[in-house]
């Protein structure tokens, strides 16, 4: 049964945390670590749905630092202006470096928590390295709800145009069984970490993925562990506006909704055994289902090549919204 709103200041891993609680969903944030959110359970039944590494240690990083080699260590996190390390494609910042995964995942944010016997906040701000933006994210928890919101707004803080590609970065932990639902035709190849799917710009009519020798895969259905699949996906969002995955052990589900007018594209991490980031650590077996703005994860790619990424206009604001259904 739900209760009223709770909220907690802990610890966790060593670093100050938030932990919010309604009875139905628990959640818990780490600000100092670009805005984490390290736990998201569903209290009705105890279904943890993000992927904790069990090979590295949370720490804190330096800017610039290795997103993928050393600091992978599951949640959601948040990754701005792009996803890939590249060059920034314009203005006065032109051909300056951006870090692998963006810049704000690697930094401390400032937080607010309030609450009330119905609702919980948690007010989160970063600002800009090397691009002049401020990023604000707000979660918030209802009484009675079975749903986080988060509110997303980001300040371009120059008299520039501010090009960008925005993805969340969630790793979900599930098993092989599980399924996926997304409602579009088609997802284009980002990456295939053993080629077997095509190289950059292969496209496959999803769910059906076919490797480079014929063989088919509905991926939709996540196959067993010994399959050795890591394939990165994109395109356009689902008119329908939302994500899904399927427990059918837990008859569960957690849903990712989102206007895909403002949310415009689809990034999908597909990890089944098929690859780590730890020198001689086993492969994981995760999933990340990214909503998100702008093409693929390079952009400068985005912006030079594929013509397809999010634009802030000087001293303008660019907002959007996702919320995260437990059922």
């Amino acid at each position: 049964m739900s209760g009223a709103c709770h909220l907690e200041e802990l610890s966790w891993c060593g670093f100050p945390a938030y932990m919010l609680d309604n009875g139905l969903v628990r959640a818990i944030v780490v600000p100092r670590l670009g805005g984490k959110i390290a736990s998201l359970i569903n209290l009705r039944n105890g279904r943890e749905w993000l992927w904790k590494n069990p090979h590295i240690e949370p720490r804190q990083p330096d800017f610039g630092d290795s997103y993928a080699a050393d600091f992978d260590i599951g949640g959601w996190d948040e990754c701005f202006p792009s996803v890939a390390a590249t060059y920034y494609p314009s203005g006065p910042w032109e051909g300056i470096p951006i870090p692998d995964h963006g810049e704000i995942w690697s930094l401390p944010w400032k937080a607010k928590a309030s609450a009330t016997p119905d609702s919980i906040e948690i007010r989160t701000v970063s600002y800009g390295v090397r691009v002049p933006y401020r990023f604000e994210r707000i979660i918030r928890l209802p009484r009675g709800d079975s749903r986080l919101h988060l509110g997303y707004s980001i300040n371009n803080l120059s008299i520039f145009p501010m090009p960008f590609i925005w993805s969340p970065h969630p790793l979900f932990q599930v098993t092989p069984g599980m399924r996926l639902i997304v409602p579009v035709k088609e997802m284009i190849v980002y990456t295939s970490v053993d080629d077997r799917f095509g190289q950059l710009g292969t496209r496959h009519a999803w769910p059906s993925v076919v490797s480079v020798d014929g063989e088919g895969f509905d991926l939709s259905f996540f196959p067993q562990k010994d399959s050795g699949i890591a394939l990165k996906l994109y395109g356009r969002s689902p008119s329908e506006g939302f994500i899904a995955l399927v427990d059918p052990l837990l008859k569960t589900e957690l849903r990712i909704e989102f206007n895909p007018i403002e949310v415009s594209h689809l990034g999908m991490w597909l990890n089944f055994d098929g690859w780590s980031g730890v020198g001689n650590a086993p492969h994981y077996y995760n999933v990340a289902i990214q909503p998100c703005i702008g093409a693929q994860d390079d952009l400068l790619l985005a912006y030079d090549h594929y013509k397809e990424y999010g634009l802030i206009s000087p001293h303008g604001i660019r907002s959007w919204r996702l919320d995260i259904s437990l059922r």
